[in-house]
């Protein structure tokens, strides 16, 4: 799903559905310390309990995102949006410049490369599509794909890990780089087109309204995803799955995988359960899409597992 105005009514009869102040303190035992009072957030609590337990601010902050109050709804929210997830990337820029003459295998570019199409054929009697090479201008930028698993539910820390996972990209950006979101379960819908935008509070905003729920169709949301990265000129493209990597509602999903490479782009797993199937079914899938695998088995690991998979 992708045309804006179907995203926005399916986030809107997802979000209709918020918690009270009851619910919200019951389930949760750093509720009242934060929000004492109707509508307040007390961003200084916040600030104590993340330095005691950030999992447990992160988690408090993910569930008052929900409330029914709107008030105590958007202070979260807005807080959530620029949580500290360490320094962005700084020193001699690795992609100087802004674009570059390229070779592909795309029907794209301005001109064609006679001997990379020439060389692609080889020795083959006839001509396909895949042989044709062509030259054209293409960013030196990054683009990245954050692919959420929202299967079963999105909730609790797969809510945090998500927002906190989509904020350290964000704040990781540089010129030229392009961000886009992609939530799935047994459909995929795009959150936040690839753009270079910088801003993380609507993507905030998308996953909090998110419900999700059911089976999981990781080919599907492979798929979308790579139909997002492959209109990207940047020089590097990936694919960043946040998942537990089991597939309930689709065939192999390793064919999908390994399809991301002919863009090309990698896929990069962020994994969220340790359990053993868990972990070889998201090794399985990063190694099909030439990319590697970080544990997420708690939303503050996050920023760290976004640097070591993107750098």
């Amino acid at each position: 799903m992708e045309d804006p105005d179907e995203v926005e009514e399916l986030l809107r009869s997802q979000g209709a559905r918020r918690a009270s102040r009851d619910q919200l303190s019951r389930s949760n035992p750093d509720f009242d310390a934060v929000s004492p009072e109707a509508g307040q957030l007390d961003a200084e609590a916040v600030a104590d309990l993340a330095a005691r337990d950030p999992d447990a601010a992160l988690r408090v902050l993910a569930a008052m995102a929900r409330a029914f109050d709107p008030a105590l709804r958007a202070a979260a929210r807005s807080l959530a949006a620029r949580l500290p997830v360490g320094n962005p990337r700084t020193g001699t820029a690795d992609r100087p410049g802004t674009s570059r003459v390229v070779t592909r295998r795309e029907p794209t570019g301005s001109d064609v490369d006679l001997d990379a199409t020439l060389a692609a054929r080889g020795s083959e009697p006839h001509w396909r599509a895949e042989h044709l090479h062509t030259r054209g201008w293409r960013s030196t930028g990054r683009a990245v794909v954050l692919l959420v698993d929202a299967s079963g539910s999105v909730a609790g820390d797969e809510l945090a890990a998500a927002v906190l996972t989509a904020s350290a990209l964000v704040q990781r950006m540089r010129p030229g780089d392009e961000l886009g979101v992609v939530a799935f379960w047994s459909k995929a819908v795009v959150l936040r087109p690839l753009s270079a935008d910088p801003r993380v509070d609507l993507v905030v905003d998308r996953l909090c309204d998110l419900r999700g729920g059911g089976t999981t169709d990781l080919e599907l949301a492979l798929q979308t995803a790579a139909a997002q990265v492959a209109r990207s000129r940047a020089a590097d493209r990936q694919v960043l799955l946040l998942s537990d990597g089991i597939a309930t509602d689709s065939p192999d999903p390793v064919n999908a995988a390994s399809a991301l490479a002919r863009i090309p782009a990698r896929l990069q797993v962020l994994a969220l359960s340790a359990e053993d199937e868990a972990m070889a079914s998201c090794t399985a899938l990063a190694t099909a899409g030439a990319g590697k695998v970080a544990a997420l088995h708690r939303p503050s690991m996050a920023p760290a597992a976004v640097r070591e998979l993107l750098g």
